[in-house]
């Protein structure tokens, strides 16, 4: 496999998801790294079919109640039924670097369903809008071929 035609500025030719919604995507790929506060964390990006993209964040690290909802049904949402199984059976599943990124190499490929939020942001004392992943759901036939 080769790249044909270089484009450094291919990241900036992304066609983003600009609007609010759920919708249907592949995970293209992650990113795993540590936040300032040494938190670890994957961020996600989801491509559509139509060639939008948007992306999302799973942390490693427990949300204020003390659970993983986001990494839990992130989980649900790309696992095949096999996995989904082993999960259950497993109990207990303790979550470090190497759980969350197992999680993310699988999920490579895969389809779900995202719901895409709006966050306000303030950057060079402008404010700015950033649509993101922040919900996951399976899709009724599961994560599809991979």
């Amino acid at each position: 496999m080769s790249i044909k035609s270089f484009n450094p500025k291919a990241a900036e030719s992304t066609n983003w998801i600009s609007k609010a919604g759920t919708y249907e995507v592949t995970v293209r790929g992650f990113e795993a790294k540590y936040t300032k506060n040494a938190d670890y964390y994957a961020k996600f990006t989801f491509v559509t079919e139509g060639g939008e993209a948007t992306s999302g964040v799973i942390y490693a690290k427990p949300d204020r109640n003390g659970n993983h909802i986001g990494l839990e049904s992130f989980m649900a949402a790309t696992a095949t039924d096999d996995e989904i199984k082993e999960y259950v059976e497993a109990g207990e599943i303790s979550v470090d670097e190497a759980f969350l990124e197992r999680i993310s190499t699988r999920s490579k490929g895969r389809h779900l369903t995202v719901v895409v939020t709006e966050r306000e942001y303030e950057k060079d004392g402008q404010k700015k809008k950033l649509y993101e992943a922040s919900f996951f759901r399976r899709l009724p036939n599961g994560p599809g071929a991979f």
